[in-house]
């Protein structure tokens, strides 16, 4: 056996004996969860030891000694019931305490109500206030567009007022050659006749 092959032998014990410290203590947690809910009179499930453990619900499923656990308290709490010691005794109520209870629950509303209307009132400021961004945003986008087809459009008028002005002072120049060619032109039918 090779230096190398030896080293990943002792690599590979190094992970697995890890991996079992790490399996039992999950086991011991849950083990633990699972004591502490019944003597707690809590309703045991798989989910529940899985948050009470802080393990994976896949682990307190396909680790067979939880899995039977589990299930054999909740097989023992659906034909027993909880334990009574556990579960607090509810208190004998009075007309007076229960109207201190329904003007407290009353006031309750009315508070989570306010609350309420005022959240939907900050929900509404703010979705004006993103329109109203969004508008904005838009129209400054537009008028930036309006102005450079603004500038455009004036250097184009620009450009047209340069040529039409030219061309004015080429009809002239071809009216005035026009005229001066029929003057010519009448002086030399005058000669010929």
């Amino acid at each position: 056996m090779t230096r190398l092959e030896s080293s990943r032998e002792a690599r590979v014990a190094r992970l697995r004996q890890a991996r079992q410290a790490d399996s039992a203590t999950k086991t011991a947690r849950a083990r633990d969860a699972i004591r502490d809910l019944l003597s707690a009179g809590q309703r045991i499930s798989f989910a529940r030891v899985a948050r009470e453990a802080d393990v994976s619900t896949w682990f307190v499923y396909n680790t067979p000694a939880i899995k039977s656990a589990i299930g054999n308290a909740m097989s023992d709490q659906a034909q027993h019931g909880r334990e009574a010691a556990a579960v607090p005794r509810p208190e004998r109520a009075t007309p007076a305490s229960l109207h201190t209870d329904l003007a407290l629950a009353r006031e309750e509303i009315q508070a989570l109500k306010r609350e309420r209307d005022a959240l939907k009132h900050r929900v509404q400021l703010a979705m004006g206030a993103e329109i109203d961004n969004v508008a904005q945003a838009d129209l400054v986008q537009r008028i930036q567009d309006l102005e450079q087809q603004n500038q455009v459009l004036a250097r184009d008028l620009a450009e047209a007022r340069a040529r039409a002005a030219r061309l004015d002072d080429e009809q002239e120049q071809a009216d005035e050659t026009i005229a001066s060619l029929r003057l010519a032109l009448r002086k030399a039918l005058r000669v010929v006749r």
